[in-house]
């Protein structure tokens, strides 16, 4: 019996081998398991850190949104506004486009307060089709006195536009633009009946500086700015300094002449 047994425990049955095969397999899914809870680790912490910056993103873009309409909507509302809001805004603006100007060269961009002239009374859209209402609301007076209207816009396109609202009034109206020869704009004016000038600041810039201008500052009654209207880059003819010069140069030379928003 005990040879019998110890035969039977000398037998390679091939358990042990199986035993060690075992450990080094969980051993290595074990491993296996760590290797994958880490990776998803690591993808859960790119995936909350792309939420995070796509958050962030969305949240910059909103407020951008918010302050580009917020920017359109004071643009369009100022002259609805009092001279003193308008005059505050005018001034501010200045500023912000001419950060290095002294005190002294910004006081050549201003607008007197005393010129502006309110016209919160005109409650109809300001549009086109009403600027002719508008300014026989506002300056009869001056259509009356045949002295020039001067109406700023932001640019050539929208002075002609301008031109062909405002063509049927008594009169009729011109248009001085830089793509006329500023020849032919000036002797026009010296020949016209007309005193309704759809034009654009620096054509108005030139024509008041040369040597044979007949647009002298006293000539003119009123300069209406086409305020209300966004071009298709969402400024209007207080987004540049132009505007702020023609204007300056006119009312400094001629108190009585006023300046309406449109």
């Amino acid at each position: 019996m005990r040879r019998m047994s110890d035969q039977a425990d000398g037998l390679d049955d091939g358990l042990a081998y199986s035993h060690n095969n075992s450990e080094h397999e969980l051993s290595e899914h074990g491993s296996d398991v760590e290797e994958c809870l880490t990776e998803t680790k690591e993808n859960v912490n790119i995936e909350v850190s792309s939420k995070k910056r796509k958050n962030k993103t969305d949240k910059l873009s909103q407020k951008k949104k918010q302050k580009m309409e917020f920017d359109i909507e004071q643009k369009r509302s100022l002259a609805k506004e009092s001279p003193e809001i308008i005059f505050d805004r005018l001034a501010l603006k200045v500023r912000q486009h001419n950060p290095n100007l002294s005190a002294l060269e910004l006081s050549d961009l201003y607008i007197n307060k005393s010129s502006l002239k309110s016209s919160q009374n005109f409650v109809i859209e300001r549009t086109l089709d009403h600027l002719k209402d508008f300014l026989q609301s506002n300056l009869q007076k001056i259509l009356n006195e045949k002295k020039f209207i001067l109406i700023l816009s932001v640019s050539a396109r929208r002075a002609c536009d301008v031109f062909r609202a405002t063509k049927s009034i008594p009169n009729g109206a011109l248009k001085l633009i830089n793509k006329n020869k500023l020849q032919d704009d000036l002797a026009v004016l010296k020949k016209s009946k007309s005193r309704v000038l759809a034009a654009t600041a620096g054509r108005v810039a030139k024509i008041i500086n040369h040597e044979d201008n007949v647009l002298e500052p006293e000539s003119i009654g009123g300069i209406v700015c086409d305020s209300t209207f966004l071009d298709t880059k969402l400024q209007n003819v207080w987004d540049y300094n132009e505007t702020f010069q023609v204007i300056h140069e006119i009312t400094s030379k001629n108190t009585h002449c006023k300046v309406y928003l449109f």
